[in-house]
């Protein structure tokens, strides 16, 4: 098995790990159980657990810009359609139909979010953060900035919008795990979006 291909296999397998039972049952003889490859594997591309977890943060990190990137594809027709788009792809389990898309993935995109809390948490309590980029989401708000600038409505603040959209995400998903899911609500949710933009027009 090529190491890239072992690297997927392994991160999508902590992803998994994490999500169902919390970092702290995520060591790597756990992680190879759940990816069914041998711990010697394992630990010739990892040192260490910290090193896994990186790879984990960067995997769910790129499962969440495959989301986006399904939402460009589409081509929302205007601004209030992608910032609707947006949230129901993330939190309302209505990701565009595309090739890609399918219960298996999408169960695993929200085993990603969930994980990405826990991700979150242990990377500030390291010294070093991680050792990379754990703690800086700017990466994910930039992506939906570039998909929301793009529709060009003057008197918009696409960075302000990008990021009131990245907290409503991520405060829905919490709802959603808590068990208060929006759904696919999708009346409510254009409610949301048209408060969104008009909270960042001039």
């Amino acid at each position: 098995m090529r190491e890239p291909v072992r690297r997927t296999l392994t991160s999508d397998a902590a992803i998994r790990v994490i999500s169902r039972d919390g970092i702290s049952a995520a060591s790597l003889r756990r992680i190879a159980q759940e990816a069914d490859v041998p711990l010697s594997s394992l630990n010739h591309v990892y040192p260490s657990k910290q090193d896994l977890l990186r790879d984990a943060w960067d995997r769910s990190h790129q499962l969440m810009f495959e989301i986006i990137q399904e939402v460009v594809d589409s081509r929302p027709t205007n601004l209030h359609s992608a910032v609707s788009t947006l949230i129901l792809a993330f939190v309302g389990g209505e990701q565009p139909t595309t090739a890609q898309t399918s219960l298996e993935a999408r169960a695993h995109f929200e085993n990603a979010l969930r994980a990405q809390y826990e991700l979150y948490l242990w990377a500030s309590r390291i010294p070093d953060g991680g050792g990379n980029d754990v703690t800086d989401y700017s990466r994910a708000i930039r992506s939906i900035e570039t998909l929301l600038d793009s529709y060009e409505c003057p008197g918009v603040d696409a960075a302000a919008l990008s990021q009131v959209v990245a907290a409503m995400i991520d405060g829905l998903f919490l709802q959603a795990m808590s068990g208060n899911s929006i759904g696919s609500n999708r009346n409510r949710v254009e409610r949301i979006s048209a408060g969104l933009i008009s909270s960042c027009t001039d």
